[in-house]
């Protein structure tokens, strides 16, 4: 299930969070609640991924974002402001348990079912060639 109005409140607040424009703190707080995976499955493998949850303070600086990350963030932007349904496998409830309790380390096991299912690469798109069919030129650009 595609929740249009939600993925696109999402998509703009990775953009606010990767500019500097909000902290981690105001990310967090604003992150809509939904039943599409997308947004849950983005905020937990990747959006959470590019801060600590040690103290408030924005992407800028000294702790701004390399131009790889911002490469990254891109995708998952576009997939989200795509139609495409997230097909991905979930973590485990216990898989979530020991990622949030070890700060991530324990993690792998859902890295592997990814491994199986399509080009990790790509995600939060399953291969190269939906990543590329959902591009049509927005990114500027088909590499990862």
């Amino acid at each position: 299930m595609i929740d249009r109005e939600n993925r696109n409140r999402t998509a703009e607040l990775i953009r606010s969070l990767s500019s500097g424009l909000i902290s981690n703190d105001e990310f967090e707080d604003k992150i809509p609640e939904s039943d599409d995976p997308a947004i849950s499955e983005i905020f937990s493998h990747g959006a959470w991924c590019l801060y600590s949850n040690m103290k408030e303070y924005k992407l800028k600086g000294k702790d701004a974002l390399c131009k790889a990350d911002r490469s990254i963030i891109a995708r998952w932007v576009l997939f989200l402001k795509s139609d495409i349904d997230y097909r991905w496998p979930s973590a485990s409830f216990k898989e979530s348990v020991y990622k949030a309790f070890t700060l991530g380390v324990f993690g792998q096991s859902t890295l592997d079912k990814w491994d199986e299912f399509g080009d990790a690469q790509y995600w939060p798109f399953s291969s190269k060639e939906q990543f590329e069919s959902a591009d049509k030129g927005y990114l500027g650009s088909t590499n990862t």
